[in-house]
């Protein structure tokens, strides 16, 4: 069986499932955008060069732009049930505490109850009131159920029995042999990058930092890794055990996730972005200097991985 990787089109957040060649389904993280945000209509409508109101103008018996990219948008419910209906998420990896990585946690995990064995997350003393969700695009449901999943407390105890999957807190080099037989490596992060994080109240750096590894090919990601935790690893790390074929952008592909000597090192051929809004600040160009691909989910959609047992990719 291959290896393959599913990077769902959930706008501005991230959300992927990997099927490996054990037969386990893993699951990084989950987003569903319902909706274009106003600064996602506004980028898309400047790359297609069309004004805000020409972009959300259909004319009679046509579809605007602004539909065209809202069909592309994926629930990752909908997209599970699909592909996956009935298999259990042997794996669910919170990368970090940031709500665009676990929009939909409560639907997924709670209203439809889809079996879960494990939960990977990291510790912090990130705390989000009700109050903190008023104005919020997000919902203060996932942020409960994130709260009871890292907890190890699944639906069914609402009904009296125990959960059903076990928490797993780790770190680098953190060695198991079920991801092991996954060919999975977490590269980050280390006890000091969460305690800074903690301290700061910023968390990207405390992301799980993950190298799923297959017939001698190799895949990185990164979560919101920004530039402590790319540092970190180029100290800890040789240049052969950073190089990889493929590499998601950390940060939605924002130069804040950006690091040119680490990119460099890892040298991949195809970058993968998980984004909504394009801002100022987007590195797609940074990528292309080292990658012969740079792919957008907000504009080619889901993305599919395949890396077949010789190989091949």
């Amino acid at each position: 069986m291959p290896l393959v990787l599913h990077f769902l089109n959930v706008g501005h957040g991230d959300c992927t499932f990997i099927e490996h060649p054990s037969g386990r389904l893993m699951m990084v993280d989950i987003n569903n955008s319902k909706s274009l945000p106003s600064d996602d209509i506004d980028a898309l409508a400047e790359q297609v060069g069309l004004s805000r109101l020409a972009f959300r103008y259909a004319a009679p018996g046509t579809r605007s732009w602004e539909q065209h990219y809202q069909s592309l948008l994926v629930d990752p419910y909908e997209y599970y049930k699909e592909k996956f209906e009935g298999r259990r998420v042997f794996r669910y990896i919170q990368t970090h505490p940031d709500m665009d990585h676990m929009g939909g946690l409560h639907r997924f995990f709670w209203q439809e109850q889809v079996p879960l064995d494990n939960f990977w997350d990291v510790q912090h003393n990130k705390e989000l009131t009700e109050e903190s969700f008023s104005s919020s695009p997000h919902s203060f449901a996932d942020w409960c159920t994130y709260r009871l999943l890292r907890l190890g407390v699944g639906p069914e105890d609402a009904q009296g029995n125990e959960a059903t999957h076990q928490v797993m807190n780790l770190l680098r080099n953190a060695e198991g042999q079920y991801w092991q037989e996954d060919g999975i490596e977490i590269m980050s992060p280390t006890a000091p990058l969460v305690e800074m994080c903690n301290e700061s109240g910023s968390y990207n750096n405390l992301s799980f930092v993950l190298k799923v590894s297959y017939a001698g090919r190799s895949v990185i990601l990164p979560g919101d890794a920004e530039g402590a935790s790319w540092d970190s690893m180029i100290s800890m790390y040789s240049k052969e055990d950073l190089k990889c074929d493929i590499l998601k952008a950390s940060h939605h592909g924002r130069k804040s996730g950006y690091h040119e000597e680490a990119v460099g090192i890892m040298n991949p051929s195809v970058v993968v972005c998980s984004v909504g809004k394009k801002p100022s600040t987007d590195a797609s160009a940074d990528y292309a200097r080292h990658a012969e691909k740079v792919l957008s989910t907000r504009f080619n959609g889901n993305l599919k991985v395949t890396i077949w047992h010789d190989g091949d990719i």
